[in-house]
C-alpha cells in the first residue's frame, strides 16, 4: 500500500470522439458530478479531464502528512500572486490542488457548511433556489457523519449510511446517504485546546458542540468535524465519489482522463443568440511533437470544475471575457462578457485573508515537535499504523473561532446583545472574524509554537485572475488585492486586537504561553504595519464567475441560477468560482454542495430522476 497502486484511466488515445458530458476539472467538484451523472443512466456517456495525476498512494491518506502543509508537493500547484503594494510589494504565496480530487487532497481537511445566513444572503440578493433550506439537501447527500450517534436529535441535518426523509418548506429529501465521510476527534489532542475553550468562554463566547447545525448561534468557540474516515484516512472527494472499484464497474461510461490541458471550449453559433459549447480542444500535458490536440465532442453539455483560478482561464481562452483583454493577447473574442470580471481586464476574485499572531508554547503541545525533533515520527507511526491514533491523526487547528465584530466590547468581550443576534439564519449575523488556532510556528524560534491566525471573513477588497498569455500551458497571474479596503484593515485590527486578548486570557489561566511574533502595540498604526509585513492566503479561493446577472450592479455575474454560462448554450460551470459571495467558512462543504446541485440541475434538464 506504500506504493501507488493502478487506477482505472483512460488513455488520451483511446478517447471516444464524443461523450454525453465532459467535465473539465477532476477536483474537488469534479468528482462529484463525474459519480452523479455516470450513475443516473447506464446509456450515458461522462469524460473527465484532469491537468494534473492520481497521485493515490499510502502517505496521501495519513490525514497529517497529506495536507499541503507536510506533503512533498506532488499533489497541488504552488505559485506566486502579483507583488501586493499595500503589502510592502510582497508575492504571496497560491496553493491549489493538482491532481484528481483536487484541493480536497491536500487541504486541513475541515468540513465547515457556514451558518444559514450565508446561503440566505444568496436567495435575498435574487438567488432563486440557493437559500439554507435549497441546499441543505445536498449537504446532507453527500456526507456520512460518523458523529451521528452522538448528536441525538441534531443528526437531522446530517447524513449517515442509512435511509433518511428530511421535509422542508421546499422538499421533500429521501436519498441514500453519503460517501464523504466527516467526523470530530472525540478527545482532544492538545493541551491548549482546552485552554482556549475556557479562555473563550470567560471573554463571553458560547462553546459550539457542531457548528455545522442551524440551531447553533452564528458566533462562538466551535468543535471541528474533518473529511476522515473510520478507518482514521483522508477522506476526499477522489476517495469518496471515484474510487477505483466504482470508476471500474462503470468504465464503459465513464472515462477519466489525467495529465492532460484543456486548451479551449470550442464555441459554435453563427449569432449571438445562437452560441453554444460544441466540445473541448484537448492536448495531454506533455508538449512533444508527437502530442497533437483532439477535439472531443460533447452531446450534451460541457462542465467546467476547474476552481476560481481554473475556470476563469479556461473561458478567456475560449474567447469569453471582457474584450479588450483578449485582444491585447490575440484571441477571437466569440462573446464580450464584462461579467468576466470587475475590473478592467479580469475576474472577479475573492479570498479570506489572514495575519497570523505567533506564541511559544510547551514542545510537547505542538506540532512543531515533529520539525525539531524528528525522530517522534517512528513513534507515532507504530501507534497509527497498530492502535489508529497518535500524531499522525492529530489536526493542525482542533478548534474554530467565529466572531460577529459588531458585538465585542472595547475590551474585546462580546457585549451586550439582542436575542435577534443569535439567529443564524438571518444574513446580518454572519460572522465576519475567524480566529484559527494553528497547533504550528515558524521553526525558527525553536520551541513548541501556536499561531492565531486571524482571518477576515467578509473581505470588500476584490482582487483579479489574469491571463499572462494565450498558451493554456501558462499558469494564470492572481492578484487578490488584499486589505485595499478601510473596512478589511478594521476588520483585521479587530480580530488581532482580539487574539490577543484571549492571549492574555490563557496567560491569566497559568498555561505558559509567551509572544514570539506579534504586533510591537495595539494601535492601530502597529497593527497595521504587522499586517502588511505577515497577511497571508488561506487559500480560499472564491467568486471569480459568479452567479449573478450580466448586469448586477455589485459586480457583473457570469452564470445564472442554475450554472449556465450566460448567452452561451450546453456550458455550466460548477465549483466555488461560482459563489455569488464568499462563504464565510472553508469552502470544501459548500463546494461539493454545488456540485451536487448542479448534477441534480442537469439531471432535471435532461428529465433524468436522481
Amino acid at each position: 500500500m506504500i506504493f501507488n497502486t493502478s487506477y482505472p484511466l483512460t488513455d488520451f488515445t483511446s478517447l471516444a470522439d464524443s461523450y454525453d458530458y465532459i467535465i473539465l476539472g477532476g477536483g474537488s467538484a469534479g468528482c462529484v458530478l463525474a459519480n452523479r451523472l455516470s450513475a443516473a443512466d447506464p446509456h450515458t456517456s461522462v469524460l473527465v479531464i484532469e491537468r494534473g495525476d492520481v497521485s493515490d498512494n499510502w502517505l496521501t491518506r495519513i490525514p497529517l502528512f497529506s495536507s499541503d502543509f507536510h506533503s512533498d508537493g506532488s499533489r497541488s500547484q504552488v505559485w506566486r500572486s502579483a507583488p501586493q503594494k499595500l503589502l510592502n510589494n510582497r508575492a504571496i504565496e497560491m496553493v491549489r490542488g493538482n491532481s484528481l480530487g483536487g484541493s480536497s487532497r491536500i487541504n486541513a481537511m475541515l468540513y465547515t457548511r457556514g451558518v444559514p445566513g450565508e446561503y440566505n444572503a444568496w436567495a435575498a440578493a435574487g438567488r432563486r433556489g440557493w437559500g439554507y433550506d435549497d441546499l441543505l439537501p445536498y449537504f446532507i447527500k453527500s456526507e456520512t457523519d460518523l458523529d451521528c450517534q452522538y448528536l441525538g436529535n441534531k443528526s437531522t441535518y446530517h447524513g449517515d449510511s442509512g435511509m433518511k426523509t428530511l421535509n422542508l418548506k421546499s422538499t421533500t429529501f429521501k436519498e441514500m446517504l453519503g460517501p464523504w465521510f466527516n467526523r470530530s476527534h472525540l478527545r482532544n489532542f492538545w493541551e491548549h485546546t482546552r485552554q482556549i475553550v475556557q479562555a473563550t468562554s470567560a471573554l463571553g463566547l458560547p462553546y459550539v458542540e457542531d457548528s455545522n447545525s442551524p440551531l447553533e448561534p452564528p458566533h462562538g468557540c466551535t468543535k471541528l468535524h474533518y473529511n476522515i474516515d473510520s478507518k482514521g484516512r483522508r477522506s476526499s472527494t477522489f476517495s469518496a465519489f471515484l474510487p477505483p472499484e466504482l470508476v471500474r464497474e462503470r468504465q464503459s461510461r465513464l472515462h477519466i482522463c489525467t495529465r492532460t490541458v484543456v486548451l479551449r471550449i470550442g464555441i459554435i453559433g453563427e449569432t449571438a443568440a445562437s452560441l453554444s459549447a460544441e466540445g473541448v480542444w484537448i492536448q495531454k500535458k506533455d508538449q512533444s511533437s508527437l502530442n497533437k490536440p483532439r477535439f472531443i465532442q460533447a452531446k450534451r453539455e460541457v462542465i467546467l470544475a476547474t476552481g476560481p483560478i481554473g475556470s476563469p482561464q479556461i473561458l478567456m481562452l475560449s474567447g469569453i471575457g471582457p474584450a479588450d483583454h483578449l485582444g491585447e493577447h490575440g484571441i477571437e473574442v466569440i462573446k464580450d462578457m464584462p461579467g468576466v470580471g470587475s475590473n478592467l481586464y479580469s475576474f472577479l476574485k475573492q479570498d479570506h485573508p489572514t495575519v497570523s499572531l505567533q506564541f511559544k508554547v510547551p514542545m510537547w503541545d505542538s506540532l512543531t515537535q515533529i520539525e525539531l525533533r524528528p525522530w517522534v515520527i517512528l513513534k507515532h507511526l507504530f501507534l497509527y499504523l497498530f492502535f489508529g491514533t497518535g500524531i499522525f491523526l492529530a489536526p493542525v487547528l482542533e478548534l474554530a473561532i467565529f466572531l460577529q465584530s459588531r458585538l465585542l466590547d472595547e475590551t474585546y468581550r462580546l457585549g451586550p446583545f439582542k436575542r435577534e443576534d443569535l439567529d443564524a439564519s438571518l444574513p446580518e449575523n454572519r460572522p465576519d472574524i475567524e480566529i484559527m488556532p494553528i497547533s504550528w510556528a515558524d521553526t525558527k524560534y525553536k520551541s513548541g509554537g501556536l499561531s492565531f491566525f486571524t482571518v477576515v471573513l467578509k473581505p470588500s477588497s476584490t482582487g483579479t485572475v489574469r491571463l499572462v498569455s494565450k498558451n493554456p500551458f501558462d499558469s494564470p497571474q492572481a492578484d487578490p488585492h488584499w486589505l485595499s479596503t478601510e473596512s478589511d484593515c478594521e476588520t483585521i485590527r479587530r480580530g488581532v486586537r482580539f487574539a490577543l486578548r484571549l492571549k492574555d486570557q490563557i496567560v491569566a489561566q497559568g498555561y505558559p504561553i509567551k509572544n514570539i511574533n506579534v504586533p510591537d502595540s495595539n494601535s492601530d498604526e502597529d497593527i497595521d504595519r504587522f499586517a502588511r509585513l505577515e497577511c497571508r492566503s488561506t487559500y480560499h479561493y472564491a467568486s471569480s464567475c459568479r452567479m449573478a446577472p450580466e448586469d448586477d450592479p455589485q459586480s457583473p455575474g457570469v452564470v445564472d441560477d442554475r450554472l449556465r454560462v450566460h448567452g452561451i448554450q450546453n456550458l455550466r460551470i460548477a465549483d466555488s468560482s461560482i459563489f455569488p459571495d464568499i462563504v464565510g467558512a472553508h469552502l470544501a462543504a459548500a463546494t461539493v454542495a454545488v456540485a451536487e446541485k448542479c448534477a441534480d440541475m442537469i439531471l432535471q434538464d435532461y428529465k433524468q430522476p436522481l
